[in-house]
């Protein structure tokens, strides 16, 4: 099992929205901006809402999710008209599969598992004066998340869950000629989250989740020069997962259409510094810092559609607005955080009573931002993220 997680962290580098979260991980979440929180439902309620588990159809459910996603460039022109460098663009895929079980027991216990690409980040440039700071910049992450449904009453359902994250970054500094930092390490660690979910009515649903933080250290080697041949030494870098929690609502109309609103608060104001470590003295003078990196807390208001066309057909569309999470002067190559869009469109189609298939397609375009600071002066542009997934869930 280890061997399969570590290639899939492998194989699924990645990127970021606000700071580096990534929030899309199924069909659905894709196709409706992630505006599906309260009327999550089948194999992949499991992570979006485990509470919403217990009103799923009396029956085991799988979703089996592959997200392609493509990062663009990011273009900075310096304020002085020295520079007009672009990122490296970037794409992935990000694999992504949910359960959920039918009741266990006479009052509805069930049980789910996902295994998801929660948070991320690659960003990569070739040219000065962004390689002093962030030639390369990589976290990957594979998160499994057993979940546990208890129903209270009929109307009312609480959902509990175990998260256990695997995490490896990479780091390269090139700064000077002679100066020169390549660094990879990994960690692992243990998190929990809640879901609450009341159906007021038959029509409006209302729920509540809440994800725990998470402290990362991720430990390993790095290559360095100084003004010399390389060499290894043991090194560190600490990241912070911040919490997150997410109110929304749902609202069916004529058993046919479905109307959902969230919204969504991430707590980055627990991201406090960048902290770099190195066992040998010299590499630790040269490279090792802490670095203030006072964020601060993220919002995201997202509306979802879905209408069931017919009973085979599912269509949805979704749109979001997402807020940064830097003040200008925390802004950097590394992460060049600024304010977003987002619109989604998808669709399911049942093949049988227990066969769907499912396509979606997202595009996020984030705003231009003019920014100086103490490594960054210039406009930092053109950053957007287009994404196509495809999923297939079977019920048995």
């Amino acid at each position: 099992m280890k061997n399969i997680i570590i290639f899939l962290l492998i194989f699924s580098s990645t990127l970021f929205s606000a700071g580096y979260q990534v929030p899309n991980n199924s069909v659905n979440s894709v196709a409706l901006s992630t505006a599906y929180i309260a009327n999550a439902n089948g194999a992949d309620s499991a992570y979006y809402n485990p509470a919403n588990m217990v009103y799923n159809e009396n029956n085991h459910e799988v979703e089996l999710d592959a997200t392609y996603v493509s990062l663009a460039q990011i273009n900075y022109k310096s304020t002085d008209g020295v520079y007009d460098i672009k990122s490296k663009p970037h794409t992935a895929i990000l694999p992504a599969f949910h359960y959920t079980s039918n009741k266990l027991s006479d009052n509805g216990i069930r049980v789910g598992f996902s295994m998801v690409t929660p948070y991320g980040l690659t960003r990569e440039w070739e040219n000065q004066p962004a390689i002093s700071s962030a030639k390369k910049f990589e976290l990957q992450t594979i998160e499994l998340n057993p979940s546990l449904a208890i129903p209270i009453n009929d109307k009312f359902s609480i959902g509990l869950g175990i998260r256990y994250l695997i995490a490896k970054g990479n780091v390269i500094l090139d700064p000077a000629t002679a100066l020169y930092v390549d660094m990879k390490g990994d960690d692992e660690a243990f998190a929990y989250n809640i879901a609450l979910s009341y159906k007021y009515s038959k029509e409006l649903s209302l729920s509540a989740t809440y994800r725990s933080d998470i402290m990362l250290n991720i430990e390993g080697d790095a290559n360095v020069i100084i003004a010399g041949p390389s060499y290894s030494t043991g090194a560190s870098l600490k990241v912070a997962i911040p919490d997150n929690l997410i109110l929304a609502s749902a609202y069916t109309f004529n058993d046919t259409t479905t109307i959902e609103a969230t919204f969504d608060m991430t707590f980055w104001s627990k991201v406090t510094e960048t902290n770099f470590e190195y066992n040998d003295a010299t590499a630790e003078a040269i490279f090792g810092r802490t670095t203030p990196k006072k964020w601060h807390d993220t919002y995201a208001y997202r509306f979802g559609l879905t209408h069931k066309y017919n009973n085979i057909l599912t269509l949805m569309g979704g749109i979001a607005y997402s807020t940064n999470a830097a003040d200008e002067q925390y802004v950097s190559f590394s992460s060049p955080e600024s304010d977003s869009m987002t619109y989604s469109i998808g669709t399911k189609y049942k093949i049988n009573d227990s066969f769907k298939l499912g396509f979606a397609a997202l595009y996020s375009e984030n705003k231009s931002r003019s920014v100086t600071n103490t490594t960054v002066k210039g406009k930092l542009s053109d950053k957007s993220v287009y994404t196509l997934t495809a999923g297939a869930s079977y019920k048995f």
